[in-house]
């Protein structure tokens, strides 16, 4: 009877036993074992009844010192050398943004543009429009510049108006950008400590809310400040 050292194929361990030259039938049972303090423990066992015949055990791949032990019920044992095994990391896949008509990225919960709390006013926003018939916005990187930036500015300067302390209009921040469009609009929010409560507060103001339910925006850029407000502008654009 022999016991194979286990080894790594495909991001699994894997490792085997086998028994020969035998007349009469037992049960042959295959454990794959890590050493660890104390007990050593059994990660995989299989068994079955044989007369002669080699058994496979997988299990997914777990760094650590392992070894293989094959007996059988006749009393027979055998056990493989123990080897190190290191997992190779598997590097998380970056999310790829859908593409827009005016080749921005995003999606309809503002994936790849954006923090969590911007997503999240994006996600909301778009909850608002469905209830009203209109199709989602997508996050869209150059309205999310001027969103962002627009708020940071507020932040810094410590003030709060659609216009910027320089004689900036919405649409004159969102030309700087290069996004071209023929539709566009603004809203803006100070104090309001969650993506929930800004969108909520939007809806309740009749101007705020018909940029909101505009089904004619297709994208939307989302800036978030935290100092001295927080500050909130939402930037909606047609292509």
């Amino acid at each position: 009877m022999a016991a194979g050292k286990p080894s790594l194929t495909a991001g699994r361990l894997r490792a085997s036993v086998s028994r020969a030259g035998c007349t009469r039938e037992a049960r042959l049972r295959i454990r794959i074992k890590k050493s660890v303090a104390g007990p050593d423990r059994v990660v995989k066992s299989g068994s079955r009844i044989v007369r002669n015949a080699r058994l496979i055990a997988t299990v997914k791949c777990a760094s650590g010192v392992f070894y293989t032990t094959a007996t059988d019920s006749a009393g027979h044992v055998a056990t493989s050398r123990k080897v190190r095994v290191k997992c190779p990391t598997v590097p998380k896949p970056s999310p790829t943004p859908s593409e827009d008509p005016s080749g921005g990225t995003g999606s309809g919960t503002g994936s790849g543009v954006g923090t969590a709390v911007e997503n999240e006013v994006v996600r909301l926003t778009n909850v608002e429009r469905a209830k009203a018939g209109c199709a989602p916005l997508t996050h869209e990187a150059r309205l999310h510049t001027a969103a962002r930036s627009h708020s940071a500015d507020m932040s810094a300067k410590n003030y709060f108006s659609h216009d910027s302390q320089d004689g900036r209009s919405f649409v004159d921040r969102i030309k700087a950008t290069g996004y071209t469009f023929s539709a566009i609009g603004e809203n803006i929010a100070k104090g309001q400590q969650t993506a929930a409560s800004v969108v909520q507060g939007w809806m309740g103001s009749q101007g705020h809310r018909e940029n909101i339910l505009n089904c004619s925006y297709t994208q939307i850029g989302v800036g978030h400040v935290a100092a001295g407000g927080p500050y909130w502008t939402q930037d909606f654009g047609k292509p």
